[in-house]
């Protein structure tokens, strides 16, 4: 199960340099959309999705945090489940890159 952990403003540059984090875990970006089809950071967002923080630029994360449209949430998230939560946003019309 994830565990959840706040940011703030002054953490944000940080926390992306911090993926891998102790006991196997890793980070994760979960992102509430207020509305489906919203862009920001490159991405369209519907929903609720979740991305390794490693995909992420720090800039792309400086958006997603202060954005208002945009719900997000710092998780812990074991390693063997990454790919498993990154493909369910994925498949579910989660984040899409152009």
């Amino acid at each position: 199960m994830a565990t959840q952990k706040t940011t703030t403003k002054t953490a944000a540059t940080s926390a992306t340099k911090a993926v891998k984090t102790d006991g196997g875990t890793r980070q994760m970006l979960q992102v509430i959309s207020k509305r489906d089809g919203f862009r920001r950071a490159g991405r369209e967002w519907h929903g609720t999705t979740e991305v390794p923080l490693d995909e992420l630029t720090e800039e792309q994360f400086e958006q997603l945090q202060t954005e208002p449209m945009l719900v997000t949430t710092l998780l812990d998230v074991p390693a063997d489940q990454v790919d498993e939560l990154s493909a369910a946003g994925t498949a579910a019309g989660g984040a899409t890159g152009t």
